[in-house]
């Protein structure tokens, strides 16, 4: 699910750049946003799974990731965005910053 905006200028996986209009590419925009926040975040259940599925193809997955890791706060984290359950996007974001890299993966 497509979150908080931001100004700096990114490139696509697929080499194009974006900058804040990445979301505009996102898959996610197309589908009803009920399907990115369900009730159930089994990270296997029905519910995680159909979310998954419209991730799995969205053009902007990896710009998607790095922006809710850059600027999600922890203690609000809700829904499937880029992919992830807020479990996943904790556990993520704890392995890089243990090892000194930013939300994108770059060292910090």
């Amino acid at each position: 699910m497509i979150t908080a905006t931001s100004t700096k200028t990114t490139t696509s996986s697929r080499g194009r750049a974006l900058g804040a209009g990445w979301r505009a590419a996102a898959a996610c925009g197309r589908v009803d946003p009920e399907l990115f926040y369900p009730l159930d975040l089994d990270p296997v259940g029905p519910a995680v799974l159909a979310a998954r599925r419209v991730c799995a193809h969205c053009p902007v997955l990896p710009e998607c990731l790095g922006d809710v890791l850059a600027s999600e706060d922890p203690a609000r984290r809700w829904g499937v965005i880029g992919g992830t359950t807020p479990d996943e996007r904790t556990a993520r974001y704890a392995r890089q910053r243990a090892a000194g890299l930013d939300a994108t993966g770059a060292a910090a």
